[in-house]
């Protein structure tokens, strides 16, 4: 007997859950309404929205834990790797992806809150036509929002666009979305119903006009990518710019949009607030695996020059658990301004750089310890290049880039980190973690010996709790606490939509219409305001690609997962955008090691080399994961029940 009938999950059937706080987002319905108490005051309907929000941001990637990190470790600009569980990234090097991966397949149930948002406020008779219009605008940028993550994932999804009943759940025969092309018309068709009725400022941790803008202008570029349909392009610059033209204009405190210092700039056009009341450093990815494990011991076993600054009565400032940490290629996005010309150049084409420094073949190092070594007092090696540098290569691309050791002459009292991080874009402080920083209150020490180096711990690659690639996050990491612990109350938020995507979206689009001067125009608003870098010069093509692209990794780095999905766009346009490549073809950033960097214990040298530890440097992508998998089981329900469950290529 074929029985075409699927039973879709069906919440609240007459009774429905409030959010008690509106403003932060970041609680669980706590009471329970009837339909008629929920749509019978703008009070109670608002609360039902809000909490629809929470459900829906926390679940769709828009904010949460994982949603930066686990993406960033994803692309060149991160990495996922410890050695004491959690291991290495498994869709870095699609090991851990099969056909049974959910990317979300199953958002009934928030579909049904969003559907009655958008039904039953019609039918109030309690709401003014304006609150009607604005609250149904809010439930079907909710459900654009489910739609969208659901296309950019998976390509394909089930478009439940009625508030179901029991006895409607028991003929839901409704067919997924045929193509990727239909799966983005349904989310602008939200998009675009909801925005105009948005209100262009709202409370903190709910979505204004403008937000929803800069998140369908992001939706626009990724529809253009697979379908190459150009109108989205102009719809991506029509949204775009009216935030860009109308909208609050950018910050100048880029790092304080990310720390409590800032966390409610007008550039911040929707975030998602937490209150250190309910939220602790091990709440969210973003903070209890970024910051470091070590102890007092560790330094002073380790030789340590500089030792932890602890004031009586308090504990270790970093007892946390790092597993995600920025790479060298992402550091080497941030430009230097030369001190000779003023340009804004890669660090190592500065006039500074290289008056300071003798580059040598960084091939030539062959053996473990030949730039620098010493013992730790219990006798363990500490080495420059490690035994591990050496193995588990990607063959396919060099094991080092570069080397290089500081020239006889140099001023007193500047050496090679001086010379590396120097003069930058002001967004590589405000962002990663390097040597010679300070962070809650600690000077930090990457280098051989330092207090905050790979090897400081038991394992000389690092990955104990403490970084493999010499580097750390700051941005979307622990800022407003002096102790970097577990169980430590702090206050964290999210930006979910910026002013600076905005112009980012808008570059981008006018790139893909091949109009390099109003693109270089949007990519250098953020780049001379943000970065406090000279604006780029480029005139053509390439140029203006290759600055653009720069410039989305450093603006929006560790953010939304923003650079993972950009990756999929540039790789389906090709050309510029994917080293000449096809359309379609390999993205050859997601196919390669990502690199880390050591710098020996007096500064003197440098080295820099593949991240292998792990079998870290076996990253792959193949063209099937322009989509993740449809989950196989759910295709294989439809199926029994004699419907549509086609799976995606190459899964």
């Amino acid at each position: 007997m074929n029985i075409k009938y699927i039973t879709y999950p069906l919440v609240g059937l007459g009774l429905l859950g409030l959010s008690a706080c509106k403003d932060t987002l970041d609680t669980h319905p706590t009471e329970i309404f009837s339909e008629a108490e929920v749509w019978g005051s703008k009070s109670t309907a608002d609360a039902f929205v809000d909490g629809t929000y929470n459900t829906v941001i926390t679940s769709n990637g828009l904010a949460g834990s994982g949603s930066c990190i686990l993406w960033a470790a994803r692309t060149p600009d991160g990495s996922q790797c410890d050695q004491v569980g959690s291991g290495i990234d498994g869709v870095a090097t699609e090991l851990g992806l099969s056909n049974g991966t959910d990317m979300g397949i199953n958002r009934f149930a928030q579909l049904r809150q969003c559907n009655l948002i958008i039904e039953k406020t019609a039918e109030s008779d309690a709401l003014s036509e304006s609150e009607k219009a604005e609250l149904v605008a809010h439930g079907r940028f909710l459900r654009g929002l489910i739609f969208y993550y659901q296309t950019k994932t998976m390509g394909r999804f089930v478009p439940i666009r009625q508030v179901l009943t029991e006895a409607d759940s028991l003929k839901a025969d409704i067919p997924m979305t045929a193509s990727v092309a239909e799966s983005y018309q349904l989310v602008m068709e939200d998009f675009d119903a909801a925005i105009p009725d948005m209100r262009t400022s709202s409370s903190a941790g709910l979505p204004n006009k403008y937000a929803a803008e800069v998140i369908a202008s992001r939706a626009c570029l990724q529809a253009y990518a697979y379908t190459g349909d150009a109108s989205y392009l102009d719809k991506a610059i029509a949204y775009a710019g009216d935030v860009v033209n109308n909208g609050p204009g950018l910050s100048t405190d880029y790092e304080g949009m990310f720390n409590e210092s800032n966390a409610t700039a007008p550039e911040i056009l929707w975030g998602y607030y937490r209150l250190s009341s309910n939220t602790s450093v091990s709440s969210f990815v973003e903070m209890i695996n970024t910051a470091p494990n070590i102890s007092l011991d560790d330094v002073q076993i380790s030789l340590c020059p500089v030792q932890f600054d602890i004031k009586p009565g308090e504990g270790r400032p970093f007892e946390a658990w790092a597993t995600h940490f920025p790479t060298q290629d992402l550091v080497d996005q941030y430009l230097a301004i030369d001190e000779a010309t003023g340009e804004a150049k890669p660090w190592w084409a500065t006039s500074q750089y290289i008056a300071a420094v003798t580059e040598h073949n960084a091939l030539s190092v062959t053996s473990p310890g030949e730039i620098d070594e010493y013992s730790r007092t219990n006798g363990e090696l500490r080495r420059i290049p490690t035994p591990q540098d050496f193995q588990q290569l990607n063959d396919g691309y060099p094991a080092a880039t570069r080397y290089a050791t500081l020239k006889a002459g140099v001023a007193d009292g500047v050496d090679i980190s001086d010379i590396i991080y120097g003069n930058r874009d002001a967004r590589m402080a405000a962002s990663v973690i390097y040597d010679k920083t300070t962070w809650l209150g600690q000077y930090v020490e990457t280098n051989l010996a330092g207090n905050f180096s790979m090897g400081v711990r038991d394992k000389e690659d690092g990955g104990w709790y403490n970084t493999t690639t010499g580097y750390y996050w700051r941005k979307n990491s622990v800022s407003d606490i002096t102790r970097a612990f577990y169980s430590v109350s702090v206050p964290f938020h999210y930006c979910i939509a910026r002013t600076g995507e905005a112009y980012m979206n808008l570059a981008e689009a006018y790139l893909c219409k091949n109009q390099v001067a109003p693109a270089v125009s949007a990519l250098n608003a953020t780049r001379t305001v943000h970065g406090k870098l000279p604006a780029s010069t480029a005139t053509n093509l390439q140029d203006a690609w290759a600055d653009y692209m720069r410039e989305r990794r450093v603006e929006m780095a560790n953010e939304a997962g923003d650079i993972y999905f950009s990756y999929l766009r540039w790789g389906k346009y090709g050309g510029y955008a994917n080293y000449g490549r096809q359309p379609g073809d390999v993205i050859r950033d997601l196919d390669c090691p990502v690199y880390k960097i050591e710098i020996n214990r007096d500064r003197t040298a440098f080295i820099i080399n593949q991240l292998t530890l792990l079998n870290s440097a076996n990253r792959n992508f193949t063209t099937r994961r322009y989509l993740f998998p449809i989950p196989q089981s759910f295709l294989n329900t439809r199926e029994a029940y004699g419907l549509d469950h086609e799976q995606n290529p190459g899964w």
